[in-house]
């Protein structure tokens, strides 16, 4: 059978907050994408992180080649280019975002997420948490060591575990979901609007007028209760949408027919010096957004990405993309990818100071490949041989 096509009729807004000077969210919208991502770090580069990997994401957008890989593809795009951008300028080192997302592809609607930002959704007027925060409180609730009430007061809610930086190689799980269908009102918000402001609280706002007038109604109620963060929320309304549009959408085209909207953090000169805004232009001008990784070398495990920068903790998984060549076919002839990505949580290690990273659970994720040796390796081996040899000739000559 069929899947039926959808659209997203979305709206989104945004405010600094009643405390901050400078906005590090930033939203996309658009018919088949919405994504919403959360930045942190000191120097404006929460800003930027946030912005750089908006720019990715809105850039597959336009292109109208969505799936799973593309999708992994944009985000380790940014995230290599906020590592390229702080080498540039060591003051912006320490940046990241988080990030959630929901894209309509071939294959169904993916949801995107790492961090502490979250999805939520309304149908037949029961609101349902779609996300699980990437902290270090969600852990210890998660344990039994705190319980769901205690979490909005806590003093390390805003710790998270998980997130897309220029140090780590974490990636957003990505995986196809069930959980939306045509019907739905979803919500996609930043921490301004979830830990200032109870479920119950804006559950009725959201459910109220159209996307745009809910999307408004939540950050003037997050705003009234005094917020002291950046606060953004996305809302949409999950509706059909026709055969004929929907092929038109997933063509050759170099663009989409549907309009992409951002909003929220900016890239504007005064955050960049000029060594990161010039390594910025010439990562994103050598990207093809859309375009699928090369087929894996004789060196390389089959089903990760090729270029080692690219190697990740929590991209493609075994399961999502179990060939690339094959999946590069499928995109390149308007069908989707063979599966989805999934990672499980980190493991909470007590200390909420350190941010822990986890490698996906299952296939050969877990077992040790083997690959090209780095330079430490061979010098590590080098002296392990050598010493081997001269405990061998020791013995030898103790015993003659």
């Amino acid at each position: 059978m069929a899947r039926m096509s959808v659209s997203f009729r979305a709206a989104a807004a945004t405010d600094l907050g009643t405390v901050r000077t400078n906005n590090e969210d930033s939203a996309l919208v658009s018919a088949r994408l919405v994504a919403l991502a959360d930045g942190m770090g000191g120097h404006a580069a929460g800003e930027v992180a946030s912005a750089v990997v908006m720019r990715a994401l809105t850039e597959l957008a336009r292109s109208g080649r969505l799936a799973a890989v593309t999708l992994t593809d944009a985000v380790q795009h940014a995230r290599d280019t906020l590592r390229a951008m702080s080498h540039a300028d060591p003051e912006m080192s320490g940046m990241g975002t988080t990030l959630v997302a929901l894209a309509d592809t071939p294959a169904g609607i993916k949801l995107v997420h790492i961090g502490d930002s979250r999805i939520y959704r309304l149908r037949d007027g029961v609101l349902t948490q779609l996300t699980t925060d990437h902290t270090h409180v969600q852990r210890l609730v998660e344990t039994g060591r705190l319980s769901p009430d205690q979490v909005r007061n806590h003093p390390f809610r805003s710790v998270i575990l998980r997130s897309i930086d220029d140090t780590g190689d974490d990636l957003p799980d990505v995986g196809r979901t069930a959980e939306v269908a045509v019907g739905d009102r979803i919500l996609l918000c930043s921490d301004g609007l979830s830990d200032y402001v109870t479920e119950e609280a804006f559950a009725p706002v959201l459910a109220s007028g159209d996307a745009h007038e809910a999307a408004e109604g939540l950050v003037a109620l997050a705003l009234e209760v005094g917020t002291r963060d950046n606060v953004t929320a996305i809302v949409l309304d999950v509706v059909p949408r026709d055969e004929g549009e929907l092929a038109a959408a997933d063509g050759a085209s170099p663009h989409m027919p549907d309009g992409v909207l951002t909003l929220g953090a900016d890239l504007t000169p005064e955050h960049l010096t000029d060594q990161a805004r010039a390594v910025l232009e010439a990562s994103f001008a050598a990207w093809q957004p859309g375009q699928v990784p090369a087929p894996p070398t004789a060196t390389e495990p089959a089903g990760r990405p090729v270029d080692a920068a690219h190697a990740s903790d929590g991209g493609a998984q075994p399961g999502d993309d179990v060939a690339v060549a094959s999946a590069s076919a499928a995109v390149a002839d308007g069908s989707d990818d063979t599966g989805d990505t999934s990672s499980s949580d980190p493991p909470a290690d007590g200390t909420p100071a350190t941010a822990t990273r986890e490698r996906g659970s299952g296939g050969d994720d877990d077992a040790p490949t083997l690959g090209p040796m780095t330079i430490r390796e061979r010098l590590w081996l080098g002296l392990v041989l050598v010493a081997f040899a001269a405990t061998t000739v020791g013995v030898w000559i103790t015993q003659s």
